[in-house]
């Protein structure tokens, strides 16, 4: 026969329940400010690939079409005017005797109203990081054989954010190579490195 001093109920207590979720909540607490800068990373990493990926379509879409296609670089977000907004759009001549680029590649919207990617561009390559907004809106215009036209001044493009958080360069090369770079990191030491 079994003694009653002996049973005990399984589960946990209230106060075993309330150490627990204490606990949780430091854990949190303590993990929030890397989570912030992680997602405010994230965002300036994915708004440089996406510069990175409408340059080469608009370099591939002059190749193919034989003639000039321009990315423009919007100042907006969402649709929204915003000092260094990311939205872009690609756009060639609709015919041959065209004389403005009036038919429309591709654009691209941020979908995400709380991003804080900002974009600036500056008319040579440099380690000084170009303001938010700065020469913005701005046009980049690929020839036929995938070159920057001369009408093409911007060289640079820095994606930053928030205080602290990273900043990215895209870099613009007259023969039309595009390449994203790290101006934190050194050449000598890194590829992914600008200078």
């Amino acid at each position: 026969m079994k003694s009653s001093a002996y049973c005990r109920e399984k589960g946990f207590t209230l106060i075993e329940l309330m150490v627990g979720v204490a606990l949780l909540g430091v854990l949190f607490m303590l993990a929030y400010p890397s989570y912030t800068s992680f997602i405010q990373n994230a965002q300036i990493r994915t708004a440089a690939d996406s510069v990175i990926n409408g340059l080469q379509l608009a370099r591939a879409e002059a190749i193919r079409r034989n003639s000039n296609v321009q990315f423009r670089l919007l100042n907006t977000s969402g649709g929204v005017a915003v000092t260094g907004g990311t939205d872009w759009q690609i756009a060639g001549f609709a015919t041959a005797t065209s004389t403005t680029f009036d038919d429309v590649v591709q654009t691209r919207r941020e979908s995400s109203t709380s991003s804080n990617a900002r974009l600036g561009v500056a008319n040579s390559v440099s380690s000084t990081q170009a303001a938010p907004g700065a020469g913005m809106p701005a046009d980049i215009v690929f020839t036929a054989v995938g070159r920057l036209s001369n009408a093409s001044a911007v060289r640079q493009i820095d994606v930053s954010g928030a205080t602290g958080a990273r900043r990215l360069t895209v870099v613009l090369a007259p023969g039309g190579d595009v390449r994203l770079c790290d101006p934190g990191l050194s050449l000598s030491t890194n590829p992914q490195g600008c200078s």
